[in-house]
């Protein structure tokens, strides 16, 4: 049979010989993460749990060749149509942020790790979000956007957010609720397709740079609160701050495709530039106002603010409390300013995430969680002096 397919596509051939090389690598990926958990756990338990998470992380890889094998026929340039013998860097990136999703899943079934093991997870979801933005990069530079890139893009992203969503659900890290997040792609492909068997219309979805924009912050947003850095309530709070413009999309996307929503009913080009250009400079001067006395107490009040702070265990607190005061009102400024804010919005929330390692959000905070986290979503708006980010968000890594 091998060399009938030889002989009459020598392309899949090679493509299948190079599947079988990548499943010896996941092979040898799994039996190297069961040593190394093996080890570290030790104790008889810690073998058993070791073995729960190999059968999980197996059956994740095995689904993952299941679906590369099943696509090898469509690793072809969309305008070609010619099998390529290659996976290409795309290819193989996306490949690679496989592995780290099913050495994630792996950890489903074990308690959440301790000491240093308890950052594995996070670890290995912020590596995957990093490989899902450089396999389309190297896809597009490299001119080897295919098909098959495509399918398993497709697939991974909604397999990686659903076990790194379940994974924080169960660490407590977010409520229950928000693994609609996590189910969301399911239930609206899922309802494409009863539409299609009903024999309803299913309308074509209108191209949106918030769609991708949206959903690269959730997966970012997960990726951060798998670490053992962080906890509740904030990152309760920010998951439902973070959530809901997420939903609302999934929400517009469904009435878009059902019909119920048209091109022709956009909103008026008036409410869009209220809610992008103007909104944002009134949420700048709100992070303004919640922040400034906290930020002056930390300098008027440094003495008692260290004792504070040092009470309730912050190493090195004279330092620890200067760097805090200092982080803080650099970010105020430039969120002010309107210097990249977006990425100025994310270093505001891991400090504000920093801060209650250590003592519980105040009002004003969670105000600031909600400020800054919609900030993210909106961008500063107008009177921003510098706004890099957004050549990345409007337009794709690699695009011309």
């Amino acid at each position: 049979m091998s060399t009938q397919i030889s002989e009459a596509n020598p392309a899949l051939y090679t493509l299948r010989k190079k599947w079988g090389i990548f499943a010896v690598i996941c092979l040898a990926v799994i039996g190297l993460g069961f040593s190394v958990l093996k080890n570290n756990w030790g104790d008889t338990q810690g073998t058993l749990y070791a073995i729960r998470w190999t059968i999980l992380a197996a059956g994740t890889m095995l689904y993952q060749l299941w679906v590369l094998w099943k696509g090898l026929e469509h690793n072809f340039r969309p305008a070609e149509g010619r099998l390529l013998r290659s996976f290409g860097a795309g290819n193989s990136m996306t490949l690679l942020r496989g592995v780290f999703v099913a050495c994630l899943a792996g950890f489903l079934l074990v308690p959440r790790p301790e000491g240093w093991l308890a950052w594995i997870p996070g670890t290995l979801y912020i590596l995957a979000v990093i490989a899902d933005f450089l396999d389309g990069y190297l896809a597009r530079t490299s001119g080897t956007v295919t098909k098959l890139g495509e399918i398993l893009d497709m697939s991974f992203d909604g397999l990686g957010v659903l076990i790194a969503a379940l994974l924080a659900v169960r660490y407590g890290q977010v409520p229950a609720w928000y693994l609609s997040v996590a189910l969301a792609r399911y239930v609206f492909l899922g309802g494409m397709r009863l539409r299609t068997w009903l024999g309803k219309p299913v309308y074509e979805l209108q191209p949106s740079t918030s769609r991708r924009t949206f959903a690269g912050m959730q997966m970012g947003f997960i990726a951060i609160i798998l670490l053992p850095a962080f906890s509740p309530p904030g990152t309760h709070i920010a998951a439902t701050v973070f959530s809901l413009p997420f939903l609302l999309g999934f929400t517009r996307d469904w009435l878009s495709v059902s019909g119920v929503i048209r091109p022709e009913h956009k909103a008026p080009s008036r409410m869009q530039t209220i809610v992008t250009d103007w909104a944002p400079v009134l949420l700048r001067l709100a992070i303004l106002f919640l922040s400034a006395g906290p930020i002056s107490q930390r300098f008027l009040n440094y003495t008692q603010q260290v004792e504070f702070y040092a009470a309730r265990g912050m190493p090195s607190a004279e330092i620890g409390v200067l760097i805090l005061a200092m982080l803080e009102t650099v970010t105020v400024g430039l969120l002010l300013l309107g210097v990249s804010g977006r990425v100025t919005a994310v270093v505001a929330l891991l400090v504000l995430g920093f801060n209650q390692i250590f003592a519980s959000l105040t009002t004003s905070q969670v105000l600031l969680v909600i400020a800054c986290t919609a900030i993210l979503f909106t961008g500063t708006g107008a009177f921003s002096l510098w706004t890099p980010e957004n050549h990345i968000i409007y337009r794709r890594a690699g695009e011309a």
